[in-house]
């Protein structure tokens, strides 16, 4: 691809052509030519569609491109006349998204399918690049990927004019894309943002000394999902040559294309687990109307028995009292019919006492099966409570992973996601299927991944030194062997090293663990 300038002079008499990377100027049409060439250049019909990169404008110029070669021959005769007077290789024509540079300046996208390789632009290898100085190409991905939309708008809003009619997001988009070309208050300001943003990355990309390592460092980004700060860091290192930014550029566009794959499908999750959840819901609902009408019951029944039992202990004492009248009877006068009916009320006072006894076993026997009713209500209020707080945890952190797709949203959870700082989460044991969506998680929440099967087919030896290196462990007990179990556990309690023990490996326990431990 070459990027011209067309400068016109302010009688329309003369068209300058320059090259935009090294402004140098390639050719001049005098008089009324130009006007016929650009006349020549009018193929199509409909309305021009706006682009916010030369990727773009390559899609929207293939339906004119027929009737662009019957003319490109005419137009490259008048651009490039040949010495001897032949014309020079076909060039097809795209438009450039852009507006006009000055009053009297436009923009073109040229390419070049024949003929010798054009010589590429000459990159700055003294020092960090500045966002203008990197190639206007690379403008739109490094927009597009480092910043959000959110961002783009608040930098508009302390930099530029605010507009009298509000500007969609592909508008702010194109607009920071056009403005980046060059220095101006607006690129100069999204350089900073950038900066500030990805301060550690830049740092860490500070260390290499060649574009292989800066490929090596790349590769690392991408492995642990510190994407947007590694092309930041890239683009902009002194060392970073044509081979090297094109690697970048070409990864970017096909990340794009998976990324987009990947939050459709955690959509599809997203949604089985809250009809899932849903379900839970109700089943827990009838359970524990059940179990609280079961409490109820026994509730009832228990008062119905303690005032019984209050009945029979005021029988009782009445009866004792009794018993102290006729002694005190009986030692007046001590007779046959006064013994026999001593006896009869010794006899009915064991009787009561045998009723008695019963009675408060029944009693107890019943308290037992209430509070054990009890119990089971709050461990199900429990596993309740523990699933909505999964549940939570799962929809924050895909809302996380989806803000850069929201429109107009001004949740907390987007603006200020979970932060876990960089540090190192190690997952030892858990499903082998689920380890992609372990670390789309972590990384969703600026952190790095790091697996350890738990000794399934992994080396147990291994575990030890991946524990140490770690910040942060978590376990998923169904999946894990028990050596591993106990060795992860003592060493995080050795080390006081923070770390989560999970019942399950589902998505839903591991985003409530990352929750816990992010920022």
């Amino acid at each position: 691809m070459q990027r011209l300038i067309f400068e016109v002079s302010d009688q329309a008499a003369r068209l300058a052509i320059y090259d935009f990377e090294s402004q140098e100027l390639l050719a001049e049409v005098e008089g009324a030519s130009w006007h016929r060439m650009f006349e020549e250049l009018r193929i199509g019909s409909g309305p021009r569609k706006r682009t916010c990169c030369a990727h773009h404008a390559e899609v929207s110029a293939v339906d004119n491109l027929p009737q662009a070669r019957r003319v490109q021959s005419k137009i490259a005769q008048a651009l490039f006349p040949e010495p001897d007077g032949r014309a020079s290789p076909p060039i097809a024509l795209a438009r450039s998204p852009s507006p006009s540079i000055s009053a009297a300046a436009s923009a073109a996208t040229l390419t070049e399918p024949s003929g010798p390789p054009r010589r590429l632009p000459a990159l700055k290898s003294t020092g960090r690049r500045r966002l203008w100085d990197i190639p206007h190409k690379y403008h739109c991905p490094i927009i597009g990927t480092c910043l959000t939309v959110d961002e783009l708008r608040r930098i508009a809003d302390r930099t530029a004019q605010r507009p009298e009619a509000p500007l969609s997001e592909f508008d702010i988009h194109v607009s920071f894309v056009a403005a980046a070309a060059e220095k101006n208050p607006l690129s100069l300001a999204t350089h900073k943002t950038l900066e500030k943003k990805f301060s550690i990355s830049v740092r860490r990309y500070a260390k290499a000394r060649d574009a292989d390592a800066l490929l090596r460092l790349w590769r690392e980004s991408l492995e642990t999902g510190e994407v947007p700060g590694g092309f930041w860091a890239l683009m902009t290192h002194p060392h970073a040559d044509h081979r090297v930014m094109t690697r970048a550029y070409e990864e970017i566009h096909m990340l794009s294309h998976q990324i987009g794959a990947g939050q459709r499908a955690d959509l599809k999750r997203l949604t089985e687990t809250r009809t899932q959840l849903e379900q839970l819901q109700r089943d827990f609902d009838d359970l524990h109307t059940r179990t609280r009408q079961q409490a109820d019951l026994r509730e009832a029944r228990m008062r119905a028995l303690e005032t019984a039992l209050a009945s029979r202990e005021s029988d009782y004492a009445d009866s004792r009292a009794q018993e102290r009248a006729l002694r005190e009877e009986l030692e007046l006068f001590k007779g046959p019919r006064l013994k026999e009916r001593m006896s009869a009320l010794a006899d009915r006072v064991a009787d009561l006492d045998a009723e008695l006894n019963r009675f408060r076993e029944e009693n107890a026997n019943l308290r037992c099966v209430g509070t054990q009713a009890r119990e089971e209500a709050n461990a199900s209020e429990r596993g309740r409570r523990a699933a909505e707080a999964e549940c939570r945890a799962t929809e924050r952190l895909l809302a996380h992973l989806l803000a850069d797709r929201c429109d107009g949203c001004t949740s907390e959870t987007c603006v200020q996601p979970k932060d876990l700082g960089g540090r190192l989460v190690l997952c030892v044991g858990g499903r082998k299927q689920l380890v992609d969506q372990y670390r789309a998680m972590v990384a969703g929440c600026n952190g790095r991944f790091d697996h350890h099967d738990g000794g399934m087919e992994d080396s147990q030896h291994r575990l030890e030194a991946m524990l140490a290196s770690a910040d942060i462990v978590v376990c998923a007990t169904d999946y894990v062997s028990h050596g591993a179990y106990y060795r992860t556990k003592r060493f995080c309690k050795r080390t006081e090293k923070p770390h989560a023990l999970l019942g399950n490996s589902g998505i839903s326990s591991f985003a409530l663990a990352i929750e816990t431990f992010a920022a």
